[in-house]
């Protein structure tokens, strides 16, 4: 009896530690987040379905209705002020959404670092891709 108890107790230990290993099970991965951005699901983010999800991040980040961010608005992407400033080309202190897609464009740029064109969930898994995600709804 206690030996049938002890692998039960190691079993469920087994797989609950597998299962906390496993990145797509984990709330908010990559792989989660991929699947919610890739809607034709072949596993990568091309630009369109990076801009798609970038511009639901400008809107759901825009709270005064205004059609742009400021450095306030802009405090969960985390972007620092000198990119923002590279973004801000006419130093109103604000990013209208193409500005905005501006800084989504260079990242992803640099979260595909093959560059064919998409970003797979190693990619974002990269330093460059989490700073994409930053930007991402």
């Amino acid at each position: 009896m206690l030996v049938r108890k002890l692998s039960i107790v190691a079993s469920t230990l087994a797989a609950v530690g597998m299962f906390a290993l496993a990145p797509a099970a984990q709330a908010g991965s990559s792989a989660e987040k991929m699947k919610a951005w890739d809607p034709d699901a072949d596993g990568t983010l091309d630009m369109a379905e990076t801009r798609k999800a970038a511009e639901a991040r400008f809107d759901s980040l825009e709270g005064d209705n205004d059609g742009t961010l400021d450095r306030k608005e802009m405090k969960p992407t985390k972007v620092d002020k000198g990119t923002f400033a590279k973004a801000d080309p006419d130093k109103d202190g604000t990013l209208s959404k193409e500005e905005y897609m501006t800084i989504v464009e260079s990242r992803f740029r640099a979260a595909d670092p093959d560059n064919d064109g998409t970003v797979s969930v190693a990619e974002l898994d990269s330093k460059a891709g989490k700073l994409l995600m930053r930007l991402m709804k």
